[in-house]
Order: structure tokens, then sequence, then C-alpha cells
């Protein structure tokens, strides 16, 4: 269901309960105030006929038989029927002061108000007494005309709505089509986009509790077409990359089958198993790229101790070092000092050392000595390669860039971009120099906590 469709479904509830509860809330306080009114009425009432009553010739009073022939001349709307008055001398014989009153119950010991049914009709009785004389007054008061009353001001003020909410629904529910245009306009904008287009969404007529969704998806969108880009380069990278591996391999494939020398086949074949560790190789490395891409941040960040992740990356490359003849040596601080101090995940920064030092075993010759220097504030890396040369530097870390003696090395330019990315997440920062320390030629990385 739109958000349109719930907020109108909202309002068609919302209104006829709100409705219906305000005429509650209408009768209740109606009824009361009529309740008061009557009530006032009819004490002041009773009050009155206290006063006079005693003053009354009872052998003098008029009979029940002439009362009704008193009342006289035009009666407008009184209805003389809902009201009764009655008195009772002290021996307890009736005062006939309106047919009416004569229906009236002395109920003795009955003081104040009190409801009763009469004939079948509810009344309201008042009863007063004077304990100097003996008189009993009381006034009498059919419900049906305050209900009638009640009933009559609630159709007053029901009526008027009644013919007034529809109209009230029916504007509440244009306007909130009119408040919802912006979000469809804002709907078929971000529906008609194509997946790499980063133009912002425009934030004209867009209303102001909008403004912060629209720029979080403008954010949105700009990421989302990085990453498109980022894997349409990659994708393009890696197909070019693996072009030529793939057409190695099958010339390679082409001599083993066809060559009648037995050496040249297994040259050939020797060639081919090659040429398949680096495809895997390079495989594995876009595989481990496209996981760390992906990852936003560390699951959990744990203090970090560098005994086994330096073990670890000398373990894995431990057979490169072998067969290329080259020592690694660790370097750590003096007793007392700590190595750079990191929180985060000891296998991925195990998977960044053990990336450079791969490059450094790579680029330094037979016989050469690679340091893993670890200080309190840095891990350094120091090999006694042929170096980079100044205009390389800056590209170091590019996907598939090699530069200096990589052309001579099996290799696909995807190590340094690992590591970059691995201390990136550890908000480490790594930075590439030419060694100036005296011990020849090489290269340095340092890794090093970044600002």
């Amino acid at each position: 269901m739109t958000l349109q469709r719930r907020l109108i479904l909202a309002v068609l509830i919302a209104a006829p309960v709100v409705w219906l509860l305000t005429i509650g809330m209408t009768y209740v306080r109606a009824r009361h105030e009529i309740n008061e009114l009557y009530d006032t009425d009819m004490v002041r009432m009773a009050l009155q006929m206290h006063s006079v009553v005693p003053l009354v010739d009872v052998a003098a009073a008029p009979s029940r038989t002439r009362l009704p022939e008193l009342v006289e001349g035009d009666q407008g709307d009184a209805g003389l029927g809902d009201l009764a008055i009655a008195a009772w001398l002290p021996d307890g014989k009736p005062l006939h002061i309106d047919p009416e009153g004569d229906l009236l119950p002395r109920a003795p010991g009955v003081k104040g108000f009190t409801d009763v049914t009469i004939d079948k009709q509810s009344w309201r009785l008042y009863y007063l007494d004077d304990p100097d004389t003996g008189w009993r007054v009381c006034v009498g008061q059919q419900l049906a005309e305050r209900n009638e009353l009640i009933l009559s001001y609630i159709a007053a003020q029901v009526l008027p709505w009644a013919a007034g909410l529809p109209v009230l629904i029916g504007l509440l529910i244009w306007f909130m089509r009119r408040a919802m245009a912006p979000v469809r306009a804002l709907s078929t904008d971000i529906e008609g986009r194509a997946p790499q287009d980063r133009r912002p969404l425009s934030l004209q007529a867009v209303p102001g509790e909008l403004v912060p969704l629209v720029h979080a998806m403008n954010r949105l969108l700009a990421r989302v077409s990085d990453s498109i880009e980022h894997e349409r380069r990659l994708t393009a990278d890696a197909a070019h990359e693996m072009r030529t591996p793939l057409a190695a391999l099958k010339a390679q494939w082409e001599i083993a089958e066809r060559s009648a020398d037995d050496a040249e086949r297994a040259q050939a074949r020797a060639n081919v198993a090659t040429g398949i560790d680096r495809i895997s190789r390079l495989v594995s490395q876009l595989l481990t790229l496209s996981r760390l891409e992906d990852a936003a941040g560390l699951p959990s960040r744990q203090p970090v101790n560098w005994i086994p992740v330096a073990q670890q990356a000398l373990s894995d490359c431990l057979a490169l070092a072998q067969r290329k003849q080259v020592d690694v040596e660790l370097e750590w601080p003096p007793e007392g000092q700590a190595p750079l101090p990191v929180a985060g995940d000891a296998n991925l920064l195990s998977l960044l050392l053990r990336n450079l030092l791969d490059n450094a075993i790579r680029y330094s010759p037979p016989g050469a000595l690679v340091t893993i220097d670890f200080r309190p504030d840095s891990v350094t890396v120091l090999d006694q390669g042929p170096g980079v040369a100044p205009d390389v530097l800056a590209r170091l870390g590019d996907r598939f860039f090699r530069g200096g003696s990589g052309q001579r090395e099996q290799g696909h330019g995807l190590g340094i971009s690992i590591a970059q990315r691995v201390a990136r997440l550890h908000g480490l920062e790594i930075a590439f120099a030419n060694r100036t320390d005296g011990a020849g030629k090489g290269l340095a990385v340092r890794i090093a906590h970044g600002g």
C-alpha cells in the first residue's frame, strides 16, 4: 500500500472517530448543563412554594375540578404536563395546586432529588420540608423533557457536521494528493534514471521534510555510480590482464601437442603449469580485492599482536624467499616498547604484511636482505631491489600497474592495492619512498596511522 493511500485511509478512519468522540463529549457536557439548569429551577420553585404555602387559606383553596379552568389565553409552546407541583399539609392532606401534582407521591422521609417512574413515565422529583410548620412541597419534571432538549441541542450540532464531514474529508484527500505530488515526481525521476547516472536529484519543489532524504539519495547515487564505474574498470582491467596469459597458455599447449621433441614438450607443459599458477593467483587476488572493496568496515576491532601476524606473513612467503634466495629479517622495538598499536583484524593485517613482503622478495636480487622494521609509531618493509623511479612512486597501488623491475616478475599489480585497502579499513596509511639509509638501493614501504 502506498503512503498516499495509507494517509487517505487514516483520514477516513480518524475523521469519523474524532467526530463521534466530539459528539459524545458534547452530549455529556450538554446533559450536565441542562440538568444543572433544570435542577436549579426546581429548587428555586420549591423554595418559592415553601414560602407561599403557609399563607394559603386551606378552607378557601380551589378544588381540583376548578384548576384547569384557570389556564386561559394563548399558552405558546408551554408544556404544562411536563412540570408538576405538589404540597401537603402537616397532617398529610394534599393541597391541590395543579392536576399533574396530584400524581406525585408524598414519599415521607425522602428529601432532595430522586428519580421515580409514574404511569410508565420517568420523573425527577425534589422534596422540601418545613420542620416548623410541617408543610411538605414537591416539584417534579418529566425526564423526557430534558432528553428532548439534549437531543435537540445535539442535533443542532450534528447536522452541520454531518453535512460538512464529507466535504472536509474530500478537501483533506485533495490536499494530500497535492502534497504527495513532489514525492511522485521524485519517484518518477529515480525510476527513469540509468544505473550509472550520478546527476544529483533536483531539490526544486521538494518539501523541507524530504530535503535530508534527497541529500542522502544523492550521496547514494554517487556511491552507486562510483561502485559501477569501479566494477567496470576492474572487469575491463581483469579481462585485459588475463588475455595475455590465456593466449600464452594456448600457444604453449599447442606446442606441447604438436612438438615431436620430448624436451620441448616438457618445457611447454612446464610453461602451461606456470601460466595456470599465474592465472590462479590473479583470480585469488581479484576475489580478495572484491571482498575488501565491499567491506564497509571491520566487523570487530581487537588489539592486534604483531608477533603472530608477522610470523604468519613470513610463513606464507617462505617458499618464495627460498626460491629467490632472499633472507627476511624482523626488527622489533627496544624492550619495554610495543610496536605500532592497532585495533582490528589480525588476519587482514597478516594479508597486508604478506603482500608487501611478497613484493619486496620478488623485486630483490638473490642474496638480498628484506627487513620488516617494527617501531612504536610505524611498520616499515625495506628491500634491496632497484628502487622505483620518482614518476612511478605516485602510481604504486594502482590496479594492474607494475613499474620498475615489475616487468621481469610475474605479477598483476594488485598486491599493493589489497594492502592499501586493508590499511584504510584499519585507519592506516601506506607511504612509498626509495631508501636513503645508506644501505644501497631499494624501496621503503612505511605503514603508520593516518593523519
